[in-house]
């Protein structure tokens, strides 16, 4: 048999030596930090340091000594969630380094040996701007936050005196004020009770991305049947015909779930076409990976045309008259809030006359740095 030769044979034939050329040059060119350890946590490799900072101070020294007591417990956890499952896994860490940055996000991977884990690789980033930047918007977050909750639980008193004059106006004048006076209160009453609306999803929208609650395994299909109990007065009315398949278990609040699926299954209600009877499917699925599901929730009412998409998830934004369609055009804001809150997106295609299609795009796990 003739011997190959050649690039592809020199390759084969080179050694591990000749085959490692270059890569701890290129290592030592990446902006982030690249190491090894031990199973024991201890930098066996890593591919530079500050120039402060002596190789010999780093390596065979432990990774926990680099970080502040409550990130090396977050590492070591990371460590034994690597050594059990054998999947690379996230995290973020505040440094003690005596110089460089403050934060790091990276990733710990196996280092496996026949089946077995026997060392681990950690790739870190720079994330301290990023980090900065991040505080920054979420203490501007927070002030907006108070500002709307002041403000709206502020109007909520004099709204409730202006309710209660007009309902005791009704009943000891309605009968002196005539036709055209009995109108205008009654639009008085109208416009109160829609204020009343719009300062509660307000209230809502504002509380939404404080998530007071801890994420808690949430079954979406008894989250969904509770909100089809909600809205059974509705679906009694208009004589939908409602599917709920199975839906998937995830990490999530399971109070914002339930906000989420009652604004999505409570519009495609709303929003039917008259003389068709409404149809409402929910349904979902998980991604190959076990990493994302998709929560569906699909209808046959008006729909809308595709080019108004971007302002249908904004705040105060209305398609249809509220003559004809009550509301305060902020559930679907809230409903993106949601999703974004929990790390996912949503997204819908709708046809005019034909219906509209809700995608919810979540995680099932919500990985927060510990």
């Amino acid at each position: 048999m003739k011997a190959s030769s050649g690039p592809e044979a020199e390759a084969r034939n080179s050694s591990p030596e000749e085959e490692l050329f270059g890569v701890r040059e290129l290592l030592a060119q990446a902006p982030g930090y690249m190491f090894t350890c031990d199973l024991d946590g201890r930098i066996r490799f890593i591919n530079h340091v500050q120039p402060q900072l002596p190789l010999e101070r780093v390596v065979g020294k432990p990774l926990y000594d680099w970080l502040n007591p409550e990130a090396a417990e977050s590492c070591r956890r990371a460590f034994l969630e690597v050594r059990s499952t054998g999947k690379p896994y996230p995290f973020e860490v505040q440094s003690r380094f005596e110089v460089g940055s403050e934060w790091y996000a990276g990733q710990v991977g196996p280092i496996s040996r026949d089946g077995q884990v026997v060392g681990f690789t950690v790739i870190v980033t720079d994330i301290t701007q990023h980090k900065v930047t991040q505080q920054r918007l979420e203490r501007s977050r927070r002030e907006l936050e108070r500002f709307a909750h002041v403000v709206s639980h502020d109007l909520q008193e004099p709204l409730r005196k202006l309710q209660t004059f007009g309902e005791r106006l009704t009943k000891l004048a309605s009968g002196a004020l005539g036709p055209e006076g009995r109108e205008c209160l009654e639009r008085m009453q109208g416009t109160s009770a829609l204020m009343r609306r719009l300062l509660d999803d307000l209230l809502t929208y504002s509380r939404v991305s404080s998530r007071a609650r801890p994420f808690t395994r949430v079954d979406l299909s008894v989250v969904a049947r509770e909100v089809l109990e909600e809205l059974k007065t509705a679906v009694e009315q208009t004589g939908a015909s409602v599917t709920l398949e199975a839906l998937p278990v995830l990490e999530a609040d399971a109070t914002q779930m339930r906000q989420l699926l009652r604004h999505l299954m409570g519009n495609a209600l709303k929003f039917r076409r008259e003389g068709v009877t409404p149809l409402l499917r929910v349904h979902g699925k998980v991604d190959a990976r076990g990493q994302w599901c998709v929560l569906v929730v699909e209808d046959n009412g008006i729909g809308f045309d595709e080019k108004y998409t971007d302002r249908l998830f904004q705040l105060f934004q209305r398609l249809h008259g509220r003559e004809r369609y009550e509301g305060t055009g902020i559930g679907l804001a809230i409903c993106r809030k949601i999703a974004e809150q929990h790390g996912g997106g949503i997204e819908v295609s709708s046809r005019a006359g034909e219906g509209s299609t809700f995608r919810v795009t979540l995680p099932l796990e919500q990985h927060i740095p510990r």
